[in-house]
């Protein structure tokens, strides 16, 4: 199944562009699109499934929360709808897994490294609704995807109240 997912998810990406989006565009004058100034630094903005699967997610404040498992691909419109987090356990073994709405991920990368960032804290994400490897929930049923995307909307908007006015 996470094969077919990753498959599916590289086929559809490969139908949306043919070639990678790079973040610093190209100097005045030049056609070769990879070429950038030798002060930036090109980050691909598409990648296969694959590589993303196994990548970091951190918070904001730099604490890693798991890594990326798998992802749920909405066939309708070609675009992942959730990743799965792996969070706790060792090398796959007593970890739980968590849905987490795609749009709530940002790409982000250091110096030597590529991570997502998710704006939740350990406990925030532990609260969450999970599943384990073996028992993966039914994506297809609207009430499961429901709670899970009142359950981000919910944080979110916690979140934005409890910041101080400007």
């Amino acid at each position: 199944m996470k094969r077919f997912l990753a498959a599916s998810f590289v086929g559809l990406a490969a139908i949306g562009s043919a070639a990678p989006s790079w973040s610093a565009p190209p100097p005045a004058g030049n056609t070769a699109a990879t070429v950038a100034p030798a002060d930036k630094v090109l980050v691909a903005t598409s990648f296969r499934a694959s590589k993303l699967i196994g990548m970091n997610v951190r918070n904001a404040e730099g604490e890693k929360l798991g890594t990326i498992n798998d992802f749920v691909l909405d066939v309708r419109s070609g675009k992942i709808a959730y990743a799965a987090l792996s969070v706790g356990g060792v090398l796959g073994v007593g970890d739980k897994l968590f849905a987490v709405p795609y749009t709530e991920l940002k790409f982000d990368h250091g110096k030597d490294e590529q991570f997502f960032v998710l704006n939740a804290s350990k406990q925030k994400l532990e609260a969450s609704p999970g599943f384990d490897q073996s028992n993966w929930p039914n994506f297809a049923d609207p009430h499961w995807t429901d709670q899970i995307d009142k359950y981000y909307r919910e944080a979110r908007a916690k979140e934005v109240s409890a910041r101080p006015a400007r």
